[in-house]
């Protein structure tokens, strides 16, 4: 007689720990994953945030340069003049004989450096703004604290020093340069 012997057949997926095993490492996979674009979203906003700032002070810097070296004369303006943290200058227009008042004006609590000729805006997130006025013998004529220069001291400005710190989204940059009014006399 011939015996039969039943084959056990084993059932067909996974066992409970097989399950559990595999569930743990995909978890473990994924968190490191998880991790590692987390660390990268951050550094791509910082580098992000780091290149606003630098371009908006590079552009302050290239237009107030460009602007105040072609200038004619520094001015006192009714909203406002030459003083520690505003400018009021002329430049000629490219129409003609006329000429086009220009202002930068830093406001401290909305941190926007204003340039006041058709009213646009330089830079936002600017945390200091200061100018310093020089003379012909590289001497620092003084501004009075929440004044500006006089009328009889305008003529005598042959030099301003501007200075920013423009922060954006944890990101600081901050420069200083010269300009020399060629135009002023």
């Amino acid at each position: 007689m011939a015996v039969l012997r039943r084959s056990r057949r084993t059932p067909a997926g996974f066992s409970l720990l097989e399950l559990l095993i595999a569930t743990t490492v995909a978890t473990v996979v994924l968190a490191a994953g998880w991790a590692w674009c987390w660390s990268l979203s951050g550094s791509c906003a910082a580098g992000s945030a780091r290149l606003d700032a630098g371009s908006s002070l590079a552009f302050v810097q290239r237009l107030s340069t460009g602007e105040l070296g072609q200038c004619d004369g520094l001015v006192t303006a009714s909203d406002a003049g030459c003083s520690a943290t505003s400018i009021a200058f002329i430049v000629p227009s490219g129409e003609g004989p006329t000429t086009e008042l220009i202002t930068y004006v830093w406001d401290p609590g909305r941190r926007v450096l204003w340039r006041k000729s058709p009213g646009s805006h330089l830079a936002e997130g600017v945390d200091d703004f200061a100018i310093a006025y020089f003379d012909s013998q590289g001497h620092e004529l003084p501004v009075a604290t929440g004044g500006g220069l006089t009328g009889a001291e305008l003529p005598l400005v042959r030099r301003v020093k501007l200075s920013a710190v423009v922060d954006c989204a944890a990101q600081t940059a901050s420069a200083s340069w010269q300009v020399s009014l060629r135009g002023c006399t």
